[in-house]
């Protein structure tokens, strides 16, 4: 599971490392003073159409960044689900006569969208799109000779297409949002396709200063 989470998280800061340097290696004009923002936020990710047969929606939480392309209203959106489920196991694995039920599921999913924002007065709203992928933890049953269950958490690679809007109030430096996603697996669990609708409520910090000169 730490390995896992340590991936989803090293890929992140690489997607948005590799960006930041092409956005300052290709800057010859002033830079806008909200270029770069920091993003956190939580809420909860309800599973949708089959995955409600084995998941539950918990609780969500998320980091990740927002970096303006050029001077325009397009955006670079990487980011990092941290989703928790309830989670009732569907088909008994190979050789097992017991299933989960009443368990708990942990996703860590990475998101690299592109988005397009629109501000009146203090207000924004956007919108994005992109692709990504991530690890999901499943528990499972192990059964040893001596007749002891025990349980472990198997490591699931998920890919995904994500799909979402939001909404923004600006406090200066600050930006209180509201967003909601429809994200979708590619790939199966429990011979079901992934499927969620994570909303979240957060904040996002200016910190243009720290990686941009005026």
């Amino acid at each position: 599971m730490i390995r896992g989470y340590k991936l989803v998280i090293l890929l992140l800061s690489s997607s948005l490392g590799c960006a930041l340097g092409n956005e300052c290696f290709a800057q010859d004009k002033p830079v806008r003073k909200d270029k770069l923002y920091f993003r956190s936020g939580f809420g909860f990710s309800a599973p949708v159409a089959e995955s409600r047969q084995f998941l539950d929606a918990k609780f969500s939480t998320s980091l990740g960044g927002l970096l303006f392309l050029g001077n325009q209203n397009f955006f670079f959106y990487p980011k990092i689900g941290l989703n928790a489920y309830g989670y009732d196991q569907l088909n008994l694995d190979a050789g097992s006569a017991n299933r989960i039920i009443h368990s708990r599921s942990t996703t860590y999913l990475l998101s690299l969208d592109l988005g397009y924002r629109k501000t009146i007065n203090h207000f924004g709203v956007y919108g994005f799109g992109g692709a990504g992928g991530g690890i999901i933890l499943l528990p499972k049953l192990r059964t040893p000779d001596d007749g002891v269950i025990s349980m472990y958490n198997s490591s699931n690679f998920v890919s995904l297409l994500e799909v979402g809007l939001g909404a923004d109030y600006s406090f200066g430096n600050v930006l209180l949002f509201a967003e909601a996603s429809y994200t979708q697996g590619l790939n199966k669990l429990e011979e079901q396709r992934y499927k969620a609708i994570p909303i979240s409520i957060g904040v996002r910090t200016n910190i243009t200063r720290i990686f941009f000169k005026k």
